[in-house]
């Protein structure tokens, strides 16, 4: 009797702490994966998809800045206009953030380095119309110089197209981290089981040790349930970390629709300007079929800018998303620390009864 309830004992030991190691291990993996993904979409997944859309303003609005100048005849005093060059490094340090925090992996890259060659493009094809506006008589081809430039940004699989690719392949790298992280009801069922079967465990035990050894309630298994209750609160809490993921994503998809409006603003000034440049310089033989079919397309009326504090505030509110869905509140040491000091809780409640059955005859 004595030794069937020594090995009984011993048993149950092994079966605690096996099942004190699955609950960690499945925890920790839980925990860990949604800190870790709040982390990286807070700190570079957003950013990036924010500044995407910051780059395609900002060279939409140096291109209407510069076209502005042109139109205006100031060009042959300060060229592109001071504007134009505020815009172009706004761009410049827009996309060297988005390849710092770019999550669209080597396709992104390659896309980022053939936009930063056609902005280059850009760029000189500006220095010559600026460079041929200034010399008399040869405004006209300046002006094919500037078209030229507008439609390095605005032509099909050029800068602006490959920008909207590449914001695109960021937003579904973000829904790919979010999806890959969220605790369905299913996945939280499975992540809680093991926590969960182990407190079953513990409670087993300690009625077992009450009917052998009519004890009440021994003090480190108790302990060790109510680390394992910290436990299932922890992952009700990653849960609930994991969902402010939603509300990230939502912030970001605000952000870049006041970009958008912003965008939209800036290039339908800009074409229409050059519509007008266009018509003024050409005369009435035109400028080429291509050129027609844009002033013809080109619409006369343009959408009213957001304001930049309106833009400065979506920023600010996915950045204060993102700072909320990483404040774990140290789930990722409390939770394993908590199964640790459980395991720690069921080696002493056993110990004294295991070792008592064993100089017992």
């Amino acid at each position: 009797m004595t030794l069937r309830t020594r090995q009984a004992l011993v048993r149950i030991r092994a079966v605690l702490l096996a099942g004190t190691v699955l609950a960690l291990v499945t925890s920790y993996l839980a925990v860990s994966g949604v800190v870790r993904t709040a982390d990286q979409i807070s700190s570079a997944t957003s950013r990036a998809i924010l500044e995407v859309a910051a780059a395609r303003d900002a060279l939409v609005s140096a291109d209407a800045a510069a076209i502005a100048s042109f139109a205006s005849g100031e060009a042959k005093l300060a060229g592109p206009g001071q504007e134009y060059e505020n815009r172009m490094a706004s761009a410049s340090q827009s996309l060297a953030r988005v390849a710092e925090f770019n999550q669209a992996g080597d396709p992104g890259a390659g896309t980022l380095q053939t936009v930063e060659g056609l902005v280059a493009s850009y760029s000189g094809a500006m220095s010559q119309a600026d460079a041929h506006f200034r010399q008399p008589g040869a405004e006209l081809v300046g002006l094919a110089d500037l078209w030229y430039a507008s439609r390095l940004l605005h032509a099909p699989d050029n800068v602006l197209e490959l920008l909207g690719k590449l914001q695109k392949d960021e937003r579904t790298a973000l829904d790919s981290q979010i999806s890959g992280t969220r605790m369905s009801a299913g996945l939280l069922i499975l992540w809680l089981l093991p926590p969960i079967v182990l407190l079953a465990l513990l409670v087993a035990t300690q009625v077992f040790l009450r009917q052998r050894f009519r004890r009440r309630l021994n003090p480190p298994l108790l302990g060790a349930t109510v680390l394992g209750l910290g436990v299932v609160a922890g992952l009700l809490a990653a849960f609930a970390l994991a969902g402010r993921l939603d509300t990230v994503r939502g912030n970001v998809d605000q952000a870049v629709a006041v970009r958008e409006k912003s965008i939209e603003s800036a290039d339908a000034g800009g074409h229409a300007r050059l519509a007008t440049l266009l018509q003024q310089r050409c005369g009435p033989s035109g400028c080429g079929s291509t050129v027609d079919d844009f002033r013809r397309q080109t619409q006369t009326t343009s959408t009213a800018a957001p304001a930049q504090n309106a833009i400065t505030s979506a920023a600010r509110a996915v950045t204060t998303a993102g700072a909320a869905a990483t404040e774990s509140g140290g789930l990722p040491i409390l939770v394993p620390t908590a199964l640790i000091l459980t395991g720690a809780l069921v080696v002493a409640g056993l110990y004294r009864r295991i070792d008592e059955y064993r100089y017992r005859p």
